[in-house]
């Protein structure tokens, strides 16, 4: 196995661990406590922080591979998607993700895999455009907001409420990014294979 897909294994396997310790701060109406919840905050920074070294080194030692092309895209919507489900099933998540936005972001990700299973079995060329990427930068900054609401709810939020409403506004707010981008770049996608889609580009 290559470094690049030995790096995009881990990172699965990481999200594995994260699912497992979101699972935990869903159990009963509140949440074990910060501690846990700190642990689920940094652990979804290292996943994705290291997102773009697999790519990295698949082009710089040349190992480029069908498994990489796969697992590296799977591996970056199973992380959103499933951090935003887990976030959606806690009462203190759900305040700031509620259930249709989550069922508007992973809609959006099987109608972009679909879209692009089907511009590549007619030959066309189908890769993140910039405006998916940038959705996906946005998401990867919504989620860890989330959880350090959470955090600060827990540690400081009694004796500093005015922080506490700073941070719950700005995943809020991050929230409500990372649902608008998601709309407008699937709705980009759909625009560019629509000509495909429509019969005329076949």
């Amino acid at each position: 196995m290559t470094l690049a897909n030995k790096i995009t294994t881990a990172r699965l396997g990481l999200t594995v661990v994260l699912f497992v310790l979101m699972d935990l701060l869903g159990r009963g109406d509140t949440s074990p406590g910060w501690p846990l919840t700190t642990v689920c905050f940094f652990l979804f920074i290292l996943i994705t922080a290291t997102d773009a070294l697999d790519g990295y080194y698949a082009r710089k030692l040349g190992q480029v591979s069908d498994f990489g092309r796969i697992a590296d895209p799977a591996a970056d919507k199973v992380i959103i998607c499933g951090s935003f489900i887990f976030l959606s099933a806690v009462p203190w998540g759900r305040e700031i993700v509620p259930p249709w936005i989550v069922v508007a972001i992973v809609g959006r990700e099987f109608i972009v895999t679909a879209l692009r299973g089907f511009m590549e079995t007619k030959g066309h060329s189908f890769g993140a455009d910039p405006a998916g990427k940038f959705k996906m930068i946005v998401q990867c900054i919504a989620v860890p907001a989330v959880l350090f609401t959470h955090m600060v709810n827990d540690t400081v939020g009694q004796k500093w409420p005015a922080v506490e409403t700073f941070f719950w506004w700005l995943a809020v707010v991050m929230v409500w990014v990372s649902l608008v981008l998601t709309v407008l770049s699937g709705f980009g996608y759909v625009k560019k294979s629509w000509i495909h889609l429509s019969g005329d580009g076949i």
